[in-house]
């Protein structure tokens, strides 16, 4: 028998009762179920699968073959942190929640920084994210550790392994007509879009290999390109994919009515600030995430300095 879950609340769920059991009636609002595009998105994403998680047990096999030192793993510090900040600058608090403003120049700065985090389409995961917030925890989140994307409640394992990165492998889209509003016709998004594979090589190969031969020399370039490009990538991935998984099952709660959206001071740190997800989603326009004294936020601190010398302008913030 189908189950309607307009109103499910996810803390009084029975985990007894199979997933197979809890169907709704129809798609949640803004999920177009079997869409064609499914196809698409499911075959970048397994290439992305294909090089990140390949390159990065390639990397660590290369650990032990090969000697390392400052150079690569200074590399990988370096575009770590810049692959984060691509993230939680780029695609989420401007593009997602303009949270601050910017030039037209930087706004394409900003899209290709986006994009050389490699977490997919900008244009997708706008609208992605939109969907996330408007449904959080409920049926229709694209990334719920508590509903897939058919609105079927999950439990345990399976839902943190759809909400870290299954999700990405379904046949559930984002309606654009619904979280796409501004996004299908932005300029610059549309430009990251189709530029997106340049940014993709542009990330994991020549910017590591430039790096590498810059300080260490013809015969560092292989070395940096697998840690500071392979490895580094993938672990900048499971990152913020833990931010959708574990990020809304352990943690503290600052603000209730968020869904399960928690604070988690590990992913605060090794997001750089997204790991404050219960803030986050109490005051999603907001510049920064990290709202008390020890909640570190480079992203935040970033953005600061970039409004400091005028790159940036009316970054929004809240205080507790």
């Amino acid at each position: 028998m189908a189950t309607n879950f307009a109103n499910y609340d996810v803390r009084t769920r029975d985990p007894s009762r199979d997933v197979e059991d809890l169907l709704i009636e129809k798609p949640p609002l803004g999920v177009r179920i079997g869409d064609p595009s499914a196809t698409s998105r499911r075959r970048e994403h397994l290439f992305y699968a294909a090089v990140k998680q390949g390159g990065a047990v390639a990397a660590i096999a290369y650990l032990f073959f090969f000697p390392t030192g400052w150079v690569e793993w200074t590399g990988f510090a370096l575009f770590y942190v810049l692959n984060i900040l691509s993230m939680s600058i780029g695609y989420h608090r401007y593009f997602t929640h303009r949270a601050f403003e910017t030039s037209r120049p930087m706004r394409y700065v900003f899209a290709a920084w986006a994009q050389f985090g490699v977490y997919g389409s900008l244009l997708r995961w706008v609208a992605d994210h939109r969907r996330h917030h408007a449904m959080s925890d409920k049926p229709g989140d694209i990334h719920s550790p508590y509903f897939d994307g058919h609105g079927r409640a999950l439990v345990g394992r399976k839902g943190l392994k759809h909400a870290h990165l299954a999700w990405a492998y379904d046949d559930c889209m984002t309606d654009m007509e619904v979280y796409g509003k501004g996004v299908v016709d932005d300029p610059a998004i549309l430009w990251a879009h189709k530029t997106r594979y340049l940014w993709f090589a542009v990330s994991v190969l020549v910017l590591p290999a430039l790096w590498g031969f810059a300080l260490g020399g013809a015969e560092a370039v292989i070395g940096t390109v697998m840690i500071a490009g392979f490895l580094r990538v993938a672990l900048a991935l499971h990152a913020i994919a833990a931010v959708n998984s574990f990020g809304h099952k352990f943690g503290s709660k600052r603000f209730e009515g968020q869904g399960e959206a928690r604070n988690n001071w590990f992913l605060g740190l090794v997001t750089l600030g997204e790991g404050w997800h219960n803030n986050h989603h109490r005051h999603p326009r907001a510049a920064n995430a990290g709202m008390a004294w020890y909640e570190l936020d480079l992203s935040y601190w970033v953005l600061r300095a970039m409004q400091a010398v005028g790159l940036v302008w009316n970054v929004r913030r809240v205080k507790l």
